[in-house]
């Protein structure tokens, strides 16, 4: 789900009153004098002003400016004598019913100004913004004043009415100022705040339009942030940047995090000044549902909204008569509520047309769009996202033809209001589409280029099934076009970068980038550092700040240095690794792969959609892209049988029957098109699509194979030594880097860990919220095998005895104060938690050892974000453990695990992962192997291929038949370079066993 097309709105309802300029002629250069100072010392101007309502006509009308900020801090209207007293003026009249339109505003109250002058003051809140303001009506030495503004500048006010030249005080006191500052101190609220406020929301509107969520994002967290000092945290008049925060989260599919705001909105709302506060949240609570795939959710949210917006509007203009607009266009509420109605009904349309109700759908946008037209409301973007709904409502009509008219007129829209953004690329993309099935193959390439140019540019993704009839057009052209198809298949795969990638994908991208930019100096891989540390506080302290549990100053102030080191470490950044921005693009093209890829290399990767997908080789000296039936729902189901496949059976030492079918028909659907151009290569990148990330590659077959002969069977491994990456742009970035690890000691390793108690258990894990998570750990009995895993790996390089800890020694406290960043390679053969299998810890966790005496057992749990801490050095991290690249959380969540994505932050070139629970036996040789084939020059990949294909040939011989069986070999991927190959490696299968085993 987009960023709605009601962010107009934010202009009037979250950020300012409309410009007068909206609904009453402009005039020509005015000129701007001094005023003196408010009441924070603000040097203020002030100037003639744009005319407002009033009975009589005025002497003039002025409006005051302060602290350099570019709307109106107050305004002044100076009647004539005999204009009305100032009971009347203050209680009825046409000012006064303008002021109620912007403000809400308590009973007068009698006062004076300095030098003397009776006053009638109204304190006010503004309903666009919730912030605190004054009206007055004074007596003036000609007539009445009518004035309204920020309370800090009653002073300016003062001065003005009565008609002071200078700035110089009389010496009298002002009672106004005193009941004007008495809700709020002058010292920590003025025209800056109000101005700072208005700017950061009006900039978080643009970037919205622009559906740029993530600067967006920080646009209105600053606005939050602004109102939150001056009125208080559980003020309600803050809902308005809270929702619109909550909003731009969602719109990132950061669900978690937006329901986390929303629910703060819940209950701010009922109280704010603004009576649209609370329609627009269930309508953006709608648009929350419908980004988390529940439009049947979403359509009753959009109905309460539109009901509650349409109590805030002339009942003529709601129900399609014709209305006059200048009239309410003169109300900043009623406006609000037309463009909120206008946009809930688009909305609403979108909702429909994915219920399978396209014509109800077209119904409901153009109600929309009636109702914009008669309040003289329909701007470009507007426009532009009505016709683009309207469009996609054809297109579940099956009416290509009209809904390519439509989508055509969306994007001239969107040209003109956002050029060159996201609005104008998504809506070229579905142009293509429509295009692509009325068979105008040459007009929807050129609507796909054209989006696919302002994508790369901006550097931005679409989802995959937009970006798919790109693909399926590109394809139709090769097989009609021989002459052209090598360079229209480089075409396919570099559309098929556009693709949006997981989480897992953006953030192994982010870590990577910092290798391939220091490219061995660590003074840059140090600065980079630096500065992705500082990001990542910085979302720490938003998330806390986000929570509402702990505001306050002092917050405030960690989130303000926090934001110093920031700018800091991106200006050192800046000048020591100009390439780092570079290395993070959201897609490269096929050359940029071919260039990193060695003489006998190929990488394949793949995008499945909804019904078919594409995979793609890339070689040095060609690229291949081919359609395969295989999509992802089918994909994620064969990956999950192969996954049970390699469980244990309930009761038995062993796994069951393997499932060679599945296996094969994976291998068919993912590499079997790709055949052709993977002939002559010895080593294999695979950049996995989606839930194919969960699953190690070398598992697959590549021909018929007999499940009681699993030995001699055709395993992809024993072809291909294996690196998977999550996607080409990690691969790019990792070979970037010109150096391995630069750390003096070989190893270190973890292993053998002692459980923790019962005792411990009970402690760390609550019985009346945690009793079966108490339960489950208690069964994370020690692994003894781990032992002598650890100390042959450690004795096989060459470790020191103090870089192993084994059995009380591995504690969590002992691995955070080791020197890890000194060693090249690190182990931890331990047990492994993901989010999911205990409810009760939310992130990814390595287990460790209890330390003695301890009261509970949470000093034993290693947390991903606790990773995120440690800094290596590390050609490879062997996480030995149960599970560490399997699916994370219920349902299968990110494909590979926090722990893997941490690791990766925390500086290791290659993870050597396991995707299930592991045999000790199996593991202890795999890994032993593996680690003494690299010592002997092999690259991570081929020494792990040579170890899986050594339990393999010795299965049935030296070690026992069932040792074929994937559940044995297979757990272990290479995630990653890991170490690259500096000599002849040791690639035999017949190689020795380690002498220990």
């Amino acid at each position: 789900m987009r960023a709605p097309g009601l962010l107009l709105l934010l202009a009037l309802a979250a950020c300012q009153s409309p410009p007068e300029s909206a609904y009453v002629a402009g005039s020509g250069t005015v000129t701007a004098t001094a005023a003196g100072q408010d009441a924070r010392g603000e040097a203020c101007t002030v100037q003639t002003g744009r005319a407002i309502p009033t009975d009589t006509t005025p002497l003039q009308t002025r409006e005051v400016f302060c602290g350099g900020w570019t709307q109106p801090a107050a305004r002044l209207v100076d009647l004539p004598g005999g204009a009305g007293s100032l009971e009347a003026l203050a209680s009825g009249g046409a000012w006064r019913a303008w002021v109620d339109q912007r403000y809400v505003c308590a009973a007068p109250t009698a006062t004076s100004i300095a030098g003397g002058a009776r006053a009638l003051l109204l304190a006010c809140t503004r309903k666009a913004g919730g912030w605190p303001q004054v009206a007055m009506v004074i007596e003036g030495p000609r007539g009445p004043v009518l004035a309204d503004g920020v309370s800090t500048v009653v002073p300016v006010i003062e001065r003005l009415a009565s008609g002071q030249t200078s700035t110089a005080s009389t010496g009298a006191r002002s009672e106004a100022l005193e009941l004007a500052v008495a809700r709020l101190s002058a010292g920590s609220f003025g025209a800056s705040e109000v101005g700072r406020f208005d700017e950061l929301m009006s900039l978080g509107l643009e970037l919205n339009q622009a559906e740029t969520f993530g600067a967006a994002e920080e646009a209105y967290r600053q606005a939050l942030a602004v109102q939150e000092r001056t009125l208080g945290a559980g003020n309600p008049n803050t809902v308005t940047p809270l929702m619109h925060l909550a909003l731009n989260l969602s719109n990132q599919r950061r669900l978690a995090e937006a329901e986390v705001l929303f629910r703060r909105a819940d209950a701010l709302a009922p109280g704010a000044a603004d009576p649209v506060a609370v329609p627009r949240l269930l309508h953006y609570r709608a648009l929350h549902a419908l980004n988390g795939g529940h439009p049947a959710a979403a359509l009753p949210l959009l109905n309460q909204a539109e009901a509650r917006y349409a109590t805030l509007l002339p009942r003529g203009l709601v129900e399609g008569e014709r209305s006059d607009g200048l009239v309410v266009l003169a109300d900043p509420v009623s406006q609000s509520a037309i463009l909120g109605l206008a946009e809930a009904r688009r909305s609403r349309g979108i909702v429909l047309a994915r219920l399978g109700r396209p014509e109800d759908a077209a119904t409901s946008v153009a109600e929309g769009r009636s109702l914009l037209r008669r309040a003289g409301l329909e701007a470009n973007m507007l426009t532009g996202r009505a016709l683009r709904t309207a469009g996609q409502a054809e297109i579940r009509a099956g009416r290509a033809s009209e809904s390519a008219r439509l989508l055509n007129l969306a994007a001239a829209r969107f040209a003109i209001a956002a050029p060159g953004e996201r609005p104008e690329a998504v809506t070229l993309f579905l142009v293509g589409q429509q295009r692509a099935a009325s068979e105008d193959a040459a007009g929807a390439l050129s609507a796909f280029r054209s989006g696919a140019a302002i994508l790369r540019a901006r550097q931005i993704s679409l989802p995959g099934n937009v970006v798919m009839p790109y693909l399926d057009t590109l394809a139709a052209e090769a097989a009609r076009s021989g002459a052209d198809r090598a360079a229209l298949q480089i075409e396919m795969f570099g559309a098929a970068q556009l693709a949006q990638r997981s989480g897992t994908v953006r953030f192994v991208q982010q870590a990577t980038a910092r290798l391939g930019a220091a490219s061995g100096d660590p003074r840059v891989a140090e600065a980079v550092r630096k500065l992705q540390d500082a990001e990542r506080d910085m979302r720490q302290l938003f998330t806390e700040r986000d929570a509402g549990t702990t505001p306050g100053p002092e917050l405030d102030r960690r989130i303000t240095e926090a934001q110093g080191k920031r700018g800091e470490a991106e200006a050192e950044v800046a000048a020591a690794a100009p390439s780092f921005r570079q290395l993070l693009l959201a897609s490269v093209d096929a050359g940029a792969v071919q260039r990193v890829l060695g003489p006998d290399e190929a990488m394949v990767t793949m995008l499945l959609g909804e019904t078919h997908g594409y995979v793609f080789a890339i070689l040095r000296d060609r690229v291949m892209a081919a359609r395969t039936g295989l999509n992802e729902a089918t994909a994620a189901r064969m990956v999950g049988t192969l996954r049970e496949a390699t469980a244990p059976n309930a009761g038995a030492s062993g796994p069951g029957r393997f499932d060679v079918t599945t296996a094969r028909a994976l291998y068919d659907g993912l590499l079997g098109p790709l055949e052709p151009a993977l002939a002559g290569a010895t080593r294999l990148v695979v950049a996995p699509d989606g839930p194919l990330l969960s699953l190690p590659f070398g598992m697959l077959l590549t021909g018929p194979a007999d499940p009681a002969a699993l030995g001699a069977a055709p395993w992809l491994i024993r072809r291909f030594a294996l690196e998977h990456v999550p996607g080409p742009q990690t691969l790019v970035s990792l070979r970037a880097a010109t150096a391995g690890s630069s750390a003096p000691l070989p190893y270190a390793g973890f292993g053998d860990f002692v459980p923790a108690t019962a005792t411990q258990l009970a402690h760390s894990f609550p019985p009346d919220r945690c009793a079966e998570d108490a339960r489950l750990a208690s069964g994370l009995g020690r692994l003894p095998g781990t032992r002598a895993e650890v100390s042959i790996a450690g004795q096989l390089l060459g470790a020191a005895p103090d870089a192993i800890r084994l059995g009380p020694e591995a504690t969590k406290a002992a691995l955070l104060t080791a020197r890890l960043d000194q060693a090249r390679i690190l182990h931890l053969a331990t047990h492994a938690l993901l989010p999911g299998e205990l409810s009760c810890l939310p992130e990814p966790t390595i287990v460790l050892s209890t330390p003695a005496g301890a009261a509970d057992a949470s000093a034993a749990f290693l947390t991903a974000s606790e990773v995120l801490g440690l800094k290596l050095d590390a050609d490879l991290v062997i996480l030995s453990a149960c599970n560490t690249g399997g699916p994370g959380g219920a349902g299968g969540g990110e494909a590979l695990s926090g722990l893997a994505r941490a690791f990766f932050y925390a500086g290791a070139r290659g993870l050597m992962i396991t995707h299930w629970a592991v045999d000790d036996t199996a593991a202890t040789l795999i890994v032993a192997d593996t680690l003494r084939r690299q010592a002997g020059g092999a690259s991570s990949a081929a020494a792990l291929q040579g170890a899986q294909q050594l339990l393999l040939d010795e299965a049935g011989r030296r070690l026992p038949a069932a040792y074929a069986h994937p559940y044995y070999w297979a757990p272990f991927a290479l995630l990653g370079d890991g170490r690259r190959e500096v000599a002849t490696p040791v690639r035999s299968a017949a190689a020795e066993m380690p002498a220990r085993l």
